[in-house]
């Protein structure tokens, strides 16, 4: 049986399971998705740590996180045991985005679609627009983490090829 098309709906599926799994692994920590947007519009406005990885190959397209300096700061915490630096908060950011674009990818090349990552990207800031006009997939979803009151928004834009 042949494997079904990625759509909106399917990445979006796939970010709520990863997400929280991610996230209860490394920093011992709950989520919960959001209801989330399968039809998410652009331009779309980050604030905070945001993280971000290009995809390549048959799918293209680039997978964004946002967090508070405060959620940021307190997961960085979880994971290191104790007190992180601004540094410390970027790496986190930048690494937990890898491994919720590494899932993502994983089960895009188990469907066929074959695709590579960038490396991640940091940046802060309180009004981030991002966008990419030529995607046909544009999703997004928060969530809410355990112990922070501000969620972890995660944005996906994709193209299949």
């Amino acid at each position: 049986m042949s494997q079904p098309t990625p759509d909106s709906t399917m990445f979006l599926e796939i970010i709520n399971h990863f997400v929280p799994t991610v996230l209860q692994t490394m920093a011992g920590l709950g989520a919960v998705p959001g209801k989330g947007n399968a039809h998410a519009p652009q331009p779309s406005v980050l604030a905070g740590i945001s993280g971000s990885i290009g995809l390549g190959g048959r799918v293209h397209g680039v997978v964004y996180t946002a967090f508070s300096p405060s959620l940021g700061q307190m997961v960085t915490e979880k994971i290191f045991g104790g007190a992180a630096g601004e540094q410390d908060v970027n790496d986190v950011v930048a690494e937990l985005t890898n491994m919720f674009t590494g899932n993502l990818k994983s089960v895009l090349c188990d469907r066929g679609y074959n695709c590579s990552l960038t490396i991640p990207t940091v940046v802060r800031g309180d009004k981030i627009t991002i966008s990419a006009k030529s995607a046909t997939i544009s999703v997004n979803n928060s969530f809410a983490v355990e112990g922070h009151p501000d969620p972890l928004i995660l944005h996906v834009f994709a193209v299949l090829q």
